[in-house]
C-alpha cells in the first residue's frame, strides 16, 4: 500500500466513543509492526462512526522515531482495530494553569469548568448571567475563530 493508502485506511470510519477525541497521535500497525505515526489535527463524525485527519510524521519527529519501525507497543491480541496506549510522549500539562501533567487529552478532569470560572470571575464580576448575556450579543461564534 501507498503512504495514501495506509494513512487514509487507518484514519476512520470507526465505531469510537467520544474518548478518541482526546488522543494526540495514531499508530498505524500491520502485521505486528508499526508502520505509520500519525499527529492527529481534527475529528470528524458521521452518525455512530469518527475519523481523525492529521499529519503523517517523519523521520526525525520524536513519536514517529519512538513507534515506527518497530514491533506493535500494545504487544494486544485483541481483534478490535483500535486500542488506546498511555506513553509519556503523550504528557502535555494542563491548560488551566496549574502546572499538572495531563496524559489525553488537554485538561485534567474539571479544570477546563475552573478555567472558564476564573475568566467569568475575573472578567464578569463571576455572573454567569453576565457573561452569557454577553456571549448572546456577541456572537455567534464559530470554531474557526
Amino acid at each position: 500500500m501507498s503512504e495514501k493508502e495506509v494513512y487514509d485506511a487507518a484514519r476512520g470510519w470507526w465505531r469510537l466513543n467520544q474518548r478518541a477525541e482526546q488522543e494526540r497521535y495514531a499508530v498505524v500497525v500491520a502485521g505486528g509492526q508499526s508502520v505509520m505515526a500519525i499527529r492527529i489535527a481534527e475529528w470528524r463524525q458521521e452518525g455512530d462512526r469518527r475519523a481523525f485527519a492529521g499529519d503523517i510524521l517523519q523521520s526525525g519527529d520524536l513519536v514517529h522515531d519512538k513507534f515506527v519501525g518497530k514491533p506493535d507497543p500494545a504487544e494486544s491480541t485483541s481483534r478490535f482495530p483500535v486500542l488506546y496506549l498511555a506513553d509519556p510522549v503523550d504528557m502535555a500539562t494542563c491548560r488551566c494553569g496549574c502546572g499538572s501533567a495531563v496524559a489525553r487529552g488537554e485538561w485534567l478532569q474539571g479544570h477546563d469548568q475552573r478555567a472558564i470560572h476564573d475568566r467569568i470571575r475575573a472578567d464578569f464580576g463571576g455572573s454567569v448571567s453576565k457573561f452569557i448575556d454577553w456571549y448572546d450579543a456577541n456572537g455567534p461564534f464559530t470554531a474557526d475563530e
